[in-house]
C-alpha cells in the first residue's frame, strides 16, 4: 500500500533535552513522561460569568550544539517530526527536505531535494541514504506525517511549480510516488496541508502569478481528492499563510496576495502594496465545513507571509514572516531594519525580558494576541523557516533572513514548564533560588545560554 491509512501521533519520549540549558534539565512533566498536547477547539463556548483563565507563559531562546554536518543554508524546506520506529532506539526526529537560496550572480537560484535527520536524542544531524526516487527539488511545498510516511505535495522547482504526490517511509528512508489523479489540485506552491483523522486538507498556494483561495481533501483511504463544499465566509485567496489544527478546527492566517501584477506602476502602489500583506484569521470547523473570522482581542501582528503558526499547548505562536519593506528605512536590508533605530549601548542583560515584533501568540483561552516575553536574544528575523513543537517548546531552522539563506537551529523554550513541575528555574548569570538544584545536569542536546549576555557563544 502506498501509504498506510492509520496516522500515529508522534511519541515525545527522550525530548527532555529539548527543555534543558547546560545549567538545569527540565522534565517534559511532572511525572517525566512524554508530553500531549490538550485537545483545544477555537469554536464558540457558552457564556460564562467566570472569567477565562490566563496563562501567562515566559519564554527563553537558546542555541543548541548539533554535531554533524546538517543542511546547507535554504529556505522554503519543509520539517516534519516523526516518532520512532526502532524499538531498540527510541529516538524522535526532524525530516527536512527540499528548499532553495540564491546561489549568487549569474547562478540564480539553487534548488535542492535532499533530505536530512536531526535526531533530538542524539544530539546529531545526518544524511540518510534513501532507496526509491526522490521528487524532482522545489520549495514551498507542503509535508504532513501519516503513520510513519511524510507526504509531500506541490511546490515550485526551477522551471514549473508541482502537482505531484511522494511519501518518505521513515521507517527505511524509501522514498513512493503517489498515483496520479485527474482530481488533484493543480499545480502550485506556498499552500498549506493539513492532515484530520485520515483526510489530507490543502489550501490556498499560487503559481504563475494566479492566487489560490480554494480547498482540497485527499482522503488517504481512498487516495481520491475532493473539493468539499463549505459554507460561511472563506479566506481570500492567499499564498504564504500559516495553518494548524486546533481539536477539531483548521486555523489559517496571513498570507500574500498581490490582486494584478502591474500594482508596481500605479500611483498608489505602496499602499496597495501593504494590503496585499493579510493579518486576518479564519477557522474551518471540519465536522460542519463551516468557516468563520476567528474575533480576537489586543493589538494582532502586521500582515505578513512565510511566517509559522505553531501550537504550543493551547496556543498558537507565530515566528517570523515577511512584510514588505517598512517606510522609515527603504534601503536597509531586511536583517537590519529591526536594528537601525537600536541603541547599541543598551544591551539587555541575559535576565532581562524582552519583546519583538515577530515573535506572537494567539490565547486560545481568551483569543488575546500577545507579544511574547523571553530572555536571551532572538534569532534574526527570517522568513521561509521552519518552526517544530518539541512537547511546549519550539525548534526553528532556517529560512531566508532578507536575501541572506540560514541553517541555524534555535529553541524557543517554555521556561514555565520547570515552574509548574515544581522546580526552580534559573538562567546563567543568575543566582539560584533556594531550593534550586545543586548539581548541573547536562543533556546531549545541550541548549546554550551564552555567556555574553545577548545569546551568542562567547
Amino acid at each position: 500500500m502506498w501509504l498506510r491509512h492509520a496516522p500515529a501521533r508522534p511519541q515525545n519520549r527522550g525530548l527532555r533535552a529539548a527543555m534543558a540549558t547546560s545549567k538545569v534539565l527540565q522534565p517534559l512533566n511532572a511525572h517525566n513522561e512524554a508530553y500531549e498536547p490538550p485537545m483545544i477547539s477555537l469554536t464558540a463556548a457558552p457564556e460564562s460569568d467566570e472569567p477565562p483563565v490566563v496563562k501567562e507563559r515566559q519564554w527563553q531562546w537558546a542555541r543548541p550544539q548539533v554535531e554533524g554536518e546538517g543542511p546547507c543554508a535554504r529556505g522554503g524546506h519543509t520539517a516534519t517530526l516523526v516518532g520512532p520506529t526502532d524499538a531498540q532506539k527510541p529516538s524522535a526526529r526532524i525530516v527536512i527536505f527540499g528548499g532553495h537560496y540564491d546561489g549568487g550572480a549569474g547562478a540564480g537560484f539553487i534548488y535542492l531535494n535532499d533530505t536530512h535527520i536531526l535526531d533530538i536524542d542524539e544530539n546529531t544531524w545526518t544524511v540518510p541514504r534513501c532507496r526509491g526516487t526522490a521528487p524532482l527539488p522545489r520549495y514551498s511545498h507542503s509535508a504532513a506525517l501519516v503513520g510513519s510516511r511524510v507526504v509531500y505535495f506541490g511546490g515550485k522547482g526551477k522551471d514549473s511549480c508541482f502537482r505531484d504526490l511522494h511519501a518518505l517511509d521513515t521507517s527505511n528512508y524509501t522514498w513512493f510516488q503517489g498515483p496520479s489523479s485527474g482530481g488533484a489540485p493543480s499545480a502550485r506552491h506556498g499552500h498549506t496541508a493539513n492532515l484530520h483523522g485520515t483526510r489530507l486538507f490543502v489550501f490556498g498556494g499560487t503559481c504563475s502569478g494566479k492566487y489560490f483561495g480554494d480547498l482540497h481533501c485527499l482522503d488517504l483511504a481512498s487516495m481520491a481528492w475532493s473539493c468539499p463544499a463549505t459554507q460561511g465566509p472563506k479566506p481570500t485567496p492567499r499564498c504564504g499563510h500559516a495553518a494548524l489544527l486546533a481539536g477539531e478546527s483548521l486555523l489559517i492566517h496571513g498570507g500574500f496576495c498581490m490582486d494584478t501584477p502591474d500594482i508596481a506602476t500605479k500611483d498608489n502602489s505602496g499602499d496597495l502594496l501593504k494590503n496585499a500583506y493579510c493579518n486576518d484569521v479564519r477557522v474551518l470547523d471540519l465536522n460542519r465545513m463551516l468557516w468563520s473570522r476567528l474575533r480576537t482581542h489586543g493589538s494582532p501582528p502586521t500582515g505578513r507571509f512565510s511566517h509559522t503558526a505553531t501550537l504550543s499547548e493551547d496556543d498558537a505562536v507565530i515566528f517570523g514572516g515577511w512584510g514588505g519593506n517598512s517606510a522609515p528605512a527603504p534601503g536597509v536590508a531586511f536583517a537590519l531594519r529591526g536594528k537601525v533605530a537600536e541603541d547599541e549601548t543598551k544591551q539587555p542583560t541575559a535576565s532581562e525580558e524582552q519583546t519583538c515584533d515577530y515573535c506572537w501568540t494567539l490565547r486560545t483561552s481568551d483569543m488575546q494576541w500577545v507579544a511574547n516575553r523571553y530572555v536571551g536574544a532572538p534569532p534574526t528575523k527570517r522568513y521561509g523557516h521552519t518552526t517544530t513543537a518539541i512537547g511546549p517548546h519550539l525548534i526553528i531552522f532556517g529560512g531566508w533572513d532578507g536575501g541572506k539563506p540560514l541553517n541555524d537551529v534555535v529553541v524557543l523554550r517554555d521556561r514555565s514548564v520547570a515552574e509548574r513541575a515544581g522546580e526552580e528555574f534559573f538562567v546563567e548569570g543568575e543566582t539560584p533560588a533556594p531550593g534550586a538544584a545543586s548539581e548541573y545536569v547536562e543533556d546531549d542536546f545541550e541548549l546554550e545560554t551564552a555567556e555574553d549576555g545577548r545569546g551568542y557563544p562567547a
